[in-house]
């Protein structure tokens, strides 16, 4: 600062006095207040106003949903017609096995459990197989099998090696085979 501002603001302090210094202060003070309390309501009115946009976007998104609903059934009855039929289903899970034994996989056992939900004409075998092998067979396993059937699931993965410099891991496996099932009501062949 400046000497001849010193000095100004000295002799203005003196003229005032303490009281009239802290009441100059508190002026500035209340000025700069409102300032920045315009600032504020500017940035509220902003917000609010996106807000607000953003409320009637999910309106008309529910809105259109709601829409959307009404065609799902039809969706769904599309889906559910994709799914392979329940008379190709050993056939599907022999093809699996193939592909891991083609990957150069072994497999000591499998379980299979099958599920059927006839109210709603699914069916899902559920398929646990162990395998060991190298990693990169497991990978190439893994893809190959969801390229080759597309109602097929991987549920489960479980990994080990036997020590961190074995070549070969032991992999536990769930897979799940979707399909239509015969039991449905109505169902179509």
């Amino acid at each position: 600062m400046s000497t001849s501002l010193k000095n100004r603001l000295s002799a203005g302090v003196q003229t005032l006095g303490l009281p009239g210094s802290v009441g100059v202060a508190a002026l500035l003070l209340a000025a700069a207040l409102a300032m920045l309390s315009h600032h504020w309501d500017t940035r509220s009115a902003r917000f609010q106003a996106e807000a607000d946009q953003i409320s009637q976007r999910l309106r008309a998104q529910r809105a259109a949903g709601v829409q959307e609903s009404a065609q799902a059934p039809a969706t769904q009855s599309q889906w559910q017609a994709a799914l392979p039929p329940a008379a190709v289903r050993q056939q599907r899970l022999a093809d699996l096995l193939e592909i891991a034994l083609r990957q150069g996989l072994v497999s000591s056992r499998t379980e299979h459990r099958l599920s059927v939900d006839a109210a709603s004409g699914l069916e899902r075998l559920r398929v646990s197989m162990p395998v060991s092998g190298g990693y990169a067979q497991l990978r190439s396993f893994i893809e190959a099998a969801l390229l080759h059937d597309p109602a097929l699931s991987l549920d489960a993965l479980k990994l080990r090696r036997a020590s961190p410099q074995a070549a070969e891991v032991e992999a536990d496996l769930t897979w799940s085979l979707h399909g239509r099932s015969d039991l449905a009501q109505g169902a179509k062949p």
